[in-house]
């Protein structure tokens, strides 16, 4: 084959190659990016005009920050409280607002959602590091989030401990060891698309006394709110029923845990301290012996 044949046929191979490279990168950022799970816009619009949060863009997604119309001793309690939410994977932060919205009314603190590329925190696994840094007046920083965020969030916890003050898990499991913070892993019974079998074998990788939560007739979805997750189930639950246990779970977990009790938390479950480890955590809930397991709004079976 004379020189030049060869010269052109690797230049044509060479173009086809980045031709198909370009549109399978194309289409990956547009299935997981431009088409990623969104919250309803009504549901976004009712939190923005809630008057006790402010909502911001920043860290490409958004800080939900508490106002004067929260109770002082709600406002008190999450003074200098940060919480990092890493979104899961193909779920814009939008779809994060409301369940964000209800953690900063019941707690007080303030929770960052930030925006990963696209829509995949494996591939933004340090952002919680831009937030940390950009949020310096924060005292207290816990770190979780939703699915394939909430693993993202426990490698960030492994990577950085000294940064980190708490884990939160919502419908997530940790591959990486995380055993020197205080963890709370919450789970809907109607969760179908969290790998049950890993979330089991991974239980080693949290601290021996970390809280398991479990609520009654909650789906994967209602983390934040969403629909048409493939794999999902249908929940039992309204959105704002989920997002009310999800939010008093973490309240409790921060009073019990990170001495940050508002007021609801007082009320409800006396101050940090004053609650044994197999004490309720949550209004509406029942505590059960070790690995500390706790069903909020169901029978009482496990």
């Amino acid at each position: 084959m004379p020189s030049w044949s060869r010269r052109r046929w690797a230049g044509t191979l060479l173009a086809t190659v980045l031709v198909v490279v370009a549109l399978a990168a194309a289409g990956f950022y547009v299935y997981f990016g431009v088409l990623g799970f969104h919250a309803p816009a009504d549901v976004a619009s009712s939190v923005r005009e809630n008057p006790n949060v402010t909502v911001e863009r920043a860290y490409g997604g958004y800080v939900v920050r508490p106002t004067t119309a929260l109770p002082e001793a709600t406002r008190t309690a999450g003074d200098g409280v940060g919480v990092v939410f890493y979104p899961g994977g193909r779920v814009a932060p939008d779809a994060y607002l409301s369940s964000a919205a209800r953690v900063v009314e019941e707690t007080g603190a303030t929770v960052v959602v930030p925006g990963m590329t696209a829509n995949l925190a494996v591939l933004s696994q340090g952002k919680a590091s831009a937030v940390l840094d950009g949020e310096s007046e924060m005292e207290t920083w816990v770190v979780g989030g939703h699915s394939l965020g909430g693993a993202m969030a426990c490698r960030y916890a492994n990577a950085t401990p000294e940064r980190v003050d708490g884990l939160l898990l919502v419908g997530a499991y940790c591959d990486r060891a995380v055993t020197d913070v205080p963890a709370l892993s919450v789970v809907g019974t109607r969760d179908a698309v969290l790998n049950r079998e890993r979330f089991r074998e991974t239980r080693e990788n949290l601290p021996a006394d970390a809280i398991v939560v479990r609520i009654d007739g909650m789906n994967h979805s209602q983390a934040g709110w969403y629909y048409g997750q493939a794999g999902g189930r249908s929940a039992e639950i309204s959105y704002e029923t989920a997002h009310d246990r999800l939010a008093a779970a973490v309240d409790a977990w921060l009073c019990r845990e990170l001495d940050r009790c508002s007021g609801t938390a007082v009320a409800t479950h006396g101050r940090a301290g004053s609650v044994g480890r197999a004490g309720a955590v949550a209004r509406g809930c029942f505590a059960v012996p070790r690995p500390h397991q706790t069903l909020i709004g169901g029978t009482g079976k496990r």
